[in-house]
Order: structure tokens, then sequence, then C-alpha cells
């Protein structure tokens, strides 16, 4: 969930990623990173697009942000749409065979990142929406990112199992995923109250490197660990910019309760355009590999595609 730092964190909420790679908290730290940033740009640049990322605490340039003369702008938002071909959420595949319309909608005011993260399916019943909220703290070289998102998931495929899973494994699941799922060792709620904590560093130019963990207070124990890399690579001035990622995920009982540990590897990279200082379409590929955990869900590997426009205010 996707790009969506005062000086730090990097941009997922999400979910993953560029605004379309992921959502939520592991997508925060690299989406809502971004809006923070802006507050310390001597010019007002687009936000970089994904679980799926963004300028990950350096400007369109590369150039850390301590190097730019901090502008008096409070506060700044950006809003973005777009269409990815899968969902992919922590290395489970959330809609099938068929993808998903997106949108994404971050707003920051001081140290303060807002996020709305919403997901619909096209040609499945995949719904879901995250709203999130985090606060900044610049500790020198060091960014930590507290915050909380509400996910909630009125529709999703076989609780993140795909089309093709779900013909194999449907019976045993049922309509509203109860004590045959649980069997099958899935934790999924309808709800999720997840706190998070991102921590991360920005002394290395044009690269980013930041950890997450995620802990659903709803399915306790239900947490994840997620470490990243995120990149940019300015390829034409401010205008094209390349950026990409890797992430490695651990899980601690958030996709199943059946084993802890190695849940997948995750890389991808997106290029974004800047159409003008308001305007940007960006596209990117992902693809992640299924260990321990996923495979014990009944998922393997998935690749995905993703493309939208954002608006930058």
């Amino acid at each position: 969930m996707k790009n969506l730092s005062l000086l730090s964190t990097v941009a997922v909420f999400a979910a993953g990623s560029t605004l379309l790679q992921a959502h939520g908290p592991a997508h925060m730290h690299r989406e809502s990173a971004t809006l923070v940033n802006q507050a310390t740009e001597t010019d007002f640049g687009g936000m970089a697009g994904h679980e799926g990322h963004a300028h990950a605490g350096t400007s369109a340039t590369g150039k850390n942000f301590r190097e730019v003369e901090p502008a008096a702008r409070e506060w700044g938002a950006s809003l973005a749409t777009g269409w990815e071909s899968r969902h992919v959420h922590y290395g489970v595949n959330e809609t099938g065979n068929s993808g998903a319309y997106v949108n994404e909608l971050g707003v920051w005011v001081g140290n303060f990142v807002f996020n709305a993260w919403s997901g619909f399916g096209t040609g499945n019943e995949f719904q879901e929406w995250d709203f999130s909220v985090a606060y900044n703290l610049d500790l020198g070289p060091v960014f930590l990112l507290p915050g909380y998102n509400l996910r909630y998931t009125p529709g999703i495929v076989e609780a993140g199992h795909g089309d093709e899973h779900e013909e194999e494994h449907g019976e045993e699941h049922g309509d509203e995923h109860g004590e045959k799922h649980e069997d099958h060792g899935h934790a999924h709620n309808t709800v999720g109250n997840e706190v998070f904590l991102v921590v991360g560093t920005t002394v290395i130019p044009y690269v980013v490197p930041s950890a997450a963990f995620i802990w659903d207070l709803n399915n306790t124990p239900g947490a994840f660990l997620e470490f990243r890399l995120d990149g940019e690579v300015p390829v034409y001035k401010d205008v094209l910019v390349l950026e990409p990622y890797a992430l490695m995920g651990i899980n601690l009982g958030y996709n199943t309760r059946s084993y802890y540990g190695w849940n997948s590897f995750q890389f991808g990279i997106q290029a974004e355009w800047s159409v003008n200082e308001m305007v940007s379409v960006f596209g990117g590929v992902n693809y992640s590999i299924a260990m321990e955990a996923i495979e014990e869900i009944g998922q393997g590997n998935v690749a995905w595609a993703s493309a939208g426009l954002r608006l930058n205010f």
C-alpha cells in the first residue's frame, strides 16, 4: 500500500511498497514518509510512488534532506489512484487471479501523518479500508515512526487465498472463515487494530534501510516484522525517478500461527514521471517469493504490476 518524513520517515502505509504495493503500517514508513519530508524541501516536488515506495528520506536528486534548506511549510497532502494486477499484503495474495482498483489519501501536519487507503477487487469480492496515523520522531541520523492503523476488510478473497486456492480448499474454510479456517492456521480478522513502530536511518545517500514491527491487538499473538531497503535513482533531473526496493518479512503470528519465522522475500521497482509539480504518473513491477509461512497457508510466489496517477497539494 503506493507512494505514500520532517526529515525522516521512509515512505508503508503499506502494505509491501509504492502506493499500489502495500498499505497499512508497513506501507506508511514509505508513503507517509514522503509527505512529511516535503516539509523540508525548498521546492514542492511530487510524491514518489509502494509493499508495495517513496522518496525514502532523500530528495529527487538523491541528496539527504539534511542538505536542503527547510521551507516554511507546515502541511501537505497527496492523493493517488490506480490499479494493480494483484493485491499482496505481507506476502499474501488477497485478490487471487484478479486485480484491484486502489486509492490513497495522505496528509501531514507538522510531525503528524494521516493516511487513508482503500482497495476494491476488479473481478472478485476483495474490499479493504485502512486508516492510519503516525508521529515522526527525528533523532539525528535515526528516525522513529510510531503509529496506529485500523484495517477493515468487509470483503476479501478467502481471507487472502487466491481463486485457485479457493477451489482447492473452499469446503474447508467456509463462507465465514470459521473453525476450519482456523485449523488451517491462517490468522485473519474482519477488523484489525494494529499498532506499529518503524525505525530507520537517512545517513546513506540514495538508500534508506528501515525495519517495521506491526502488532494486531485483535489477533494476539499476531505480529509481523519487516526489514526493507528503499532506493531512489534520478534518471532525468527531477522529472523521472526510479525507485527500487527489497524487503524481508518475518511472520510472528500475523499470517499463520502454525509457523513462526520466514514469511516472504519481496522486491520490485517503480518509475515515476512528474508531469508538473502537482501531477505525476507512476508504474511498477513486483515479485514476492513465498517462504515457509506463506507456503503454510497454501500460497506460492506471485508477480504483479501497478500503475497510477498522483496529485500533490
